[in-house]
């Protein structure tokens, strides 16, 4: 095995052109946040309207449709996935696997014990992953709607827990959905 040493430049164009790379890789056209600003609103409203009419039995029952948003996210990463993925893209691919796994064994099994603190931790787990990614693909837009998820899973503590699923459908809505819009639009722009 030979090495070879790099001038500066030499290392810093290796460095761009791998986050240039995840960044492609990564690039949404916006598909999977609308498709998750969707089902994050639909199960949200649908939670508070249960709550509302006092259906607190069943109130949850919404959320039994997140679990088909995870396998459609599968099989859209794993079908638009390349053979040799960066360790960028990677670490993004993983740290969002961790990220729902961590918020599919709350909200089933953990349920009962955080009661009233479940969606304001959701908000800010959902908030970190879509911080990250727009961390690493540079988008302003993914930035920013990870500090307002993260900010509005802050809030939801100062707020009455009947309220949290209409905060978190309002909130898909601004920042998952809206993202994903505006993802999707650049995304025609720069194909046209």
């Amino acid at each position: 095995m030979t090495t070879k040493n790099f001038t500066p430049e030499q290392s810093l164009d290796i460095i761009m052109a791998t986050i240039s790379h995840a960044k492609s890789r990564f690039q949404e056209d916006g598909s999977i946040y609308i498709m998750w600003g969707i089902l994050t609103a639909l199960a949200s409203f649908s939670q508070y309207y249960l709550l509302t009419i006092e259906r607190y039995d069943i109130n949850y029952y919404p959320y039994f449709i997140m679990p088909i948003g995870g396998i459609i996210t599968g099989i859209y990463y794993s079908k638009k996935a390349p053979s040799k993925a960066n360790p960028l893209s990677r670490f993004l691919s993983f740290s969002w696997i961790i990220i729902a796994l961590n918020i599919m064994v709350l909200g089933f099994f953990f349920n009962s014990f955080l009661q009233s603190n479940l969606i304001p931790i959701i908000l800010i787990l959902l908030g970190i992953g879509i911080f990250i990614s727009g961390a690493i693909i540079r988008s302003g837009i993914l930035l920013f709607s990870g500090i307002i998820l993260n900010l509005s899973g802050l809030v939801c503590f100062y707020i009455g827990w009947q309220e949290h699923a209409l905060v978190m459908g309002i909130v898909g809505i601004l920042a998952i959905l809206l993202p994903g819009v505006i993802l999707k639009m650049n995304s025609k722009k720069e194909h046209v």
